[in-house]
This record gives C-alpha cells, structure tokens and sequence, in this order.
C-alpha cells in the first residue's frame, strides 16, 4: 500500500473529523463531570480526582490534534514534504488513548476485586490492562520518533495491532468477570436480582462499546494503514473510555432510586400497618371492651439492604478505599 495515495483524504481527513469526534466527546464528558461532581459530592477524593484527571487528558488531546491540523493546514499547506510528516502533537493522540484506557479499566479491574474478593483474579485483570498499557505506550513511543506515516504503517503495524488486540481483550474479560460475579450475587428477591440483572446489561454494554470499536480500528489499520476509518475512530478512542466510565459511575443513581422504591409487597405491608393503627386508634377512644391483640411482626430483609463486609458495588468510592 502507497500511504500518500490519496493522504489529504484519509490522513487528514480522518484527523479532522475523529478531531471533531474528539471535540463532541469533551463536551459531553464535561456535562458527565459535572454532573457527577453535583450529584455524587460524596464519593472519596481519590475517584473525584481520577474523573478530574480524564477530563483534563481529554481536553488535553484536544489542544494537541487541533495545533497539528493547524500546522499541517495553516503553516505548511504549500509544503508537500511536510504533509508527509506527522507532528509530535499528533502522536500525542495515542499517548492520551493509552492514559485513558489504563484508567478506566484499572477502575474496573478493582471492581472485579473487589466484588470477588480474590487476590489472583484482580491481578490476571490488571497484568492484561497493563500489557495493553505496555504495548500501546511503545507504539506511542516509537510513532514519536519516526513522525512519518509511512514508516510507522511499515515497522509499527504489529505493534498496533497487538496493542489494540491487547486492548479489547482486557474489555471482554473484564465485563465477563464483573457479569459472572454479579450473577454469583443472585438472592432470588426480585428487587435485588432486578438491580443486578440491569448492572450485567450496563457492565456488558459499556464493555463491548469500546472493545468493539478497538477491534474496528485493529483491522482496520492492519488492512489499509492510516485510512480514514482508523482515524476517525481511533482519534476518539480514548474519550470513548471516558464516557463509558462516567455512564457507569451515573448508574448509580438511578440503581438506588430503584431500589428505593417500594415493591408490591412493601406497599401492602404498609396498609396493613396502617389500619392496625387506626383500628387501635379507634378502640380506645370507645366505650366498648377493647381486646388485646398480640401482633408478632416478621420482617424480611433483602440482601442489597445489608450492609456488606466488602465494598459495596452501588458504592464505587469506598473502591479506592472510602466512604
């Protein structure tokens, strides 16, 4: 494959428009950020700065693609010997995706610890995060110090495509853990299998959205080099870790208001109260002989109303060890 055939549409097509991705994906990471900081003031410091943190690599990445699109078509669009360079800022984008994507499954991966409580798991988790970490960063790396498209696509491609490869691997084994975990997790009180049947399908759909995009761009650039497909999609990647992390972190809400809601059973148990109340209310103020009733009260407690003696998974803060 020529990789200047055609490079003003793939190459820097695919920049501007996954620099664009880049760019919606910060903006609906800030309203994420946000968000969360309103509704969840709470959460231990640790985990604030974490979210804190991958906003700022998203703005960061940002900045980056935006001054090498700048220096490619402000600075040397009459220069086709630069056109055929890449920037440092450029290769900033891998760098930014690699940070990203270590962060959010090093969250996941000590939910998965957490919820198993098993030493050897939690660390065949994070040896894969960290082997896609390793592979990513020398990819990065080596990009940096060429800062050609063309010698990247020729000694670089394994390198990619074990690093992506890596990447979505960590993704899937991470959802299967946290599903078979929170499958482990059943009561059989519908309330409670309810909530952790609905954080299986959350888990499994923030898990595939990145793994499948990573697998897009893994065959993607192993097929055709820096198309405009790789970039529109790899670009972004990253932000993509992000938001996935903040949706999880969102559920939260909406899991506790859930299982704050009475169920059925809850709402007969207070009627009958209820009228016990006014029926005792009632005899005494009468003149008839009041019978004494003897009312032994059975109260059935569910699971997810106990507090755990591990960190609880509604609770993702106590994760990094508080509360």
């Amino acid at each position: 494959m020529e990789i200047m055939k055609g490079a003003l549409l793939n190459v820097f097509g695919g920049t501007f428009f996954g620099n664009l991705l880049t760019a919606v994906c910060f903006g609906v990471l800030t309203i994420q950020i946000s968000s969360y900081y309103h509704a969840f003031p709470n959460d231990g410091r640790p985990l604030k700065m974490v979210v804190g943190f991958l906003w700022a690599l998203e703005g960061f990445q940002l900045a980056c693609v935006t001054q090498s699109l700048y220096w490619w078509f402000v600075k040397n669009y009459h220069n086709p010997l630069a056109l055929a360079r890449a920037t440092w800022e450029f290769a900033i984008y891998q760098i930014s995706t690699v940070c990203a994507s270590v962060t959010v499954q090093t969250f996941f991966a000590h939910r998965v610890y957490s919820l198993s409580a098993n030493l050897y798991l939690g660390i065949l988790v994070e040896v894969l995060v960290l082997l896609q970490f390793g592979f990513g960063a020398a990819t990065a790396i080596r990009a940096n110090i060429l800062l050609s498209f063309e010698l990247v696509v020729k000694e670089c491609t394994w390198l990619v495509v074990t690093w992506l490869a890596t990447q979505a691997v960590a993704d899937i084994v991470i959802a299967t853990c946290m599903c078979l975990l929170l499958r482990r997790r059943r009561t059989g009180f519908q309330k409670t299998d309810s909530i952790i049947n609905r954080m299986a399908l959350y888990t499994i759909s923030t898990g595939l959205v990145t793994s499948i995009l990573s697998c897009i761009v893994l065959v993607m650039f192993a097929r055709d080099g820096f198309h405009f497909s790789v970039l529109t999609i790899g670009v972004p990647l990253g932000g993509f870790y992000s938001i996935t992390m903040l949706a999880n972190l969102h559920t939260r809400k909406s899991l506790l208001t859930r299982l704050a809601t009475p169920t059925p059973l809850e709402i007969v148990s207070f009627s009958m109260k209820k009228r016990m109340r006014l029926n005792a209310a009632g005899s005494v103020g009468s003149n008839h002989r009041s019978t004494m009733v003897n009312v032994t009260r059975e109260t059935v407690r569910d699971d997810m109303d106990v507090r755990p003696t591990k960190p609880s998974y509604l609770h993702p803060s106590s994760l990094f060890g508080e509360r």
